[in-house]
């Protein structure tokens, strides 16, 4: 009897710490970052959205003097403008359901702009969303 509950109290010691290492989501912030062949832009357009299971909470500004406009139209998705002396580095910090599954969120340029509104292409642009 001794040698069973010994047994017992080890299995379920096993499957307790186990378990505590297995924990759910976590929400928090990722942070967008933008990658430019540019140092004049002044505007970009960018769509962020998240996979079904995940949500988008909140976004702010994570650039110096940035402006940001945004709606979300759903909790999957999120169109933001942003303005201002932007460069190469973070742009936007996005709260999300999950930190722990950042693949689960992306995000996608739709236009760019320089400080003298004139449009660019989006070619050598790049965006990044991650802890």
């Amino acid at each position: 009897m001794k040698r069973y509950a010994l047994t017992l109290a080890a299995v379920l010691g096993a499957a307790l710490a186990g378990g505590a290492s297995c924990s759910g989501p976590v929400a928090g912030e990722l942070t967008v970052s933008l990658t430019t062949p540019n140092t004049d832009d002044g505007a970009i357009k960018v769509r962020v959205t998240a996979s079904e299971s995940k949500e988008i909470t909140g976004i702010s500004v994570a650039c110096s003097g940035c402006r940001l406009f945004f709606e979300q139209p759903s909790p999957t998705e999120v169109l933001a403008v942003l303005t201002g002396d932007l460069a190469a580095g973070p742009l936007l910090r996005v709260s999300v359901s999950d930190t722990k599954a950042p693949s689960a969120y992306s995000v996608q340029i739709s236009q760019v702009a320089s400080r003298s509104f004139a449009l660019r292409s989006t070619s050598g642009y790049g965006l990044t969303i991650g802890p």
